[in-house]
């Protein structure tokens, strides 16, 4: 897939693909969350110190409630270098599917997970989330940790979703959004960063979303709003990156792909502080 996406006012510009700027980005997302794997916001509740535990924290909020055991089975939509898919293993004893457009992603999770020695539970799959490659009523879970932002046609994704669970099966998110304040010349201009650095379609209402859940099928609809404990999370990712920058010739040391994806990270963290954007865990059951 290539997509282009309007930075500001300035004309549509061809990018590299999604899944060429992932796997530009791989190095970076095997470090920056260390042993999680987790290029992900955490989130940080009263108690939590470290970059680490906000991680962790994210994780558990991202399934809680999902009754989640051995036995069952979880679908991560989006895994990335498959940092939640081998936690989910690890902590709940599951079997995870792990499903990634970025087709060499799927070598590198695959690794970590026979060195992590859960290669007996989890599995990774190259291919579009937006045409499943699963049969109907295959998984208790599917989860989208900030990757349902790159379903370009929402509705669909969800019947998809909707299809491949089991009856009473969950789809939970962790996601970026669009509060529904009016944003500003400013504020867009750090939307179209946001996308641009994410390669990502713009950042949806998070009302607007509720409804399309609705409409695909799901019931027992519930958000909730944790941009207060995101915040903490993209502030501190921020501050760290300019950090960076004042003591590495203005970040010259990391590549192109590096240095947009910050970009991006500084432009959401800088709409969530104003209020422009929202941070959210969606949640929905398909019906039994």
């Amino acid at each position: 897939m290539v997509h282009g996406f309007q930075r500001g006012d300035c004309e549509m510009k061809t990018l590299t693909s999604v899944a060429d700027h992932y796997a530009d980005l791989t190095e970076r997302m095997e470090k920056f969350g260390g042993d999680l794997l987790a290029c992900h916001f955490g989130l940080w509740g009263p108690d939590t110190k470290t970059h680490r535990e906000g991680l962790e924290r994210a994780n558990q909020t991202l399934v809680q409630g999902c009754g989640l055991r051995p036995g069952k089975r979880v679908l991560d939509a989006g895994c990335g270098v498959g940092g939640t898919a081998i936690t989910l293993a690890e902590t709940h004893g599951v079997q995870v599917t792990g499903l990634t457009n970025c087709e060499s992603h799927v070598a590198v999770a695959t690794q970590h997970a026979q060195q992590r020695r859960v290669g007996h539970l989890v599995e990774f799959h190259y291919g579009d989330f937006m045409d499943l490659p699963f049969a109907d009523a295959s998984f208790d879970a599917v989860l989208n940790h900030e990757t349902f932002c790159y379903a370009q046609d929402k509705l669909a994704y969800l019947r998809g979703v909707c299809r491949v669970l089991r009856p009473g099966g969950y789809w939970r998110a962790l996601e970026g959004l669009l509060s529904g304040e009016t944003m500003s010349k400013a504020q867009k201009a750090m939307h179209a960063t946001a996308q641009h650095g994410w390669r990502m379609p713009p950042l949806e209402p998070w009302r607007e979303v509720l409804a399309v859940m609705e409409k695909a099928g799901f019931v027992e609809i519930r958000d909730q709003d944790l941009s207060s404990e995101a915040a903490e999370s993209t502030g501190r990712i921020h501050k760290g990156w300019l950090l960076f920058c004042f003591l590495n010739s203005q970040a010259d040391r990391v590549n192109q792909a590096s240095r947009e994806f910050m970009e991006a990270s500084i432009s959401y963290d800088h709409g969530l502080q104003e209020g422009v954007f929202s941070y959210r865990l969606l949640s929905g059951v398909r019906p039994a």
